[in-house]
């Protein structure tokens, strides 16, 4: 399993809902509107091709692997991405 740093840009058409479910499904939490973390068995590029199953052509992904131990901080994110923080990345 891997930690993921996700975030995409819906341009044109803004059509959350199935993304969203999407990661939801898989576990993930959101952090910020557009910025979820995730555990996932899947490498980055991977997660890259699974969001981009689910946005339009124009729109942009970025997926970063993140590390146990990593330095981190938040400020006014949702309690439940700073709780995935503390349980994943830096206990």
């Amino acid at each position: 399993m891997s930690l993921y740093v996700i975030s995409y840009d819906l341009h044109k058409v803004r059509h959350y809902g199935p993304l969203i479910n999407a990661l939801k499904t898989a576990g993930a939490v959101e952090a910020l509107e557009s910025f979820w973390l995730a555990n996932l068995a899947q490498t980055a590029i991977q997660v890259r091709d699974a969001v981009q199953s689910w946005i339009d052509a124009d729109d942009s992904v970025v997926v970063l692997e993140i590390k146990p131990g990593s330095d981190w901080a938040t400020y006014l994110a949702r309690p439940v991405a700073v709780n995935w923080l503390h349980g994943h990345v830096h206990p």
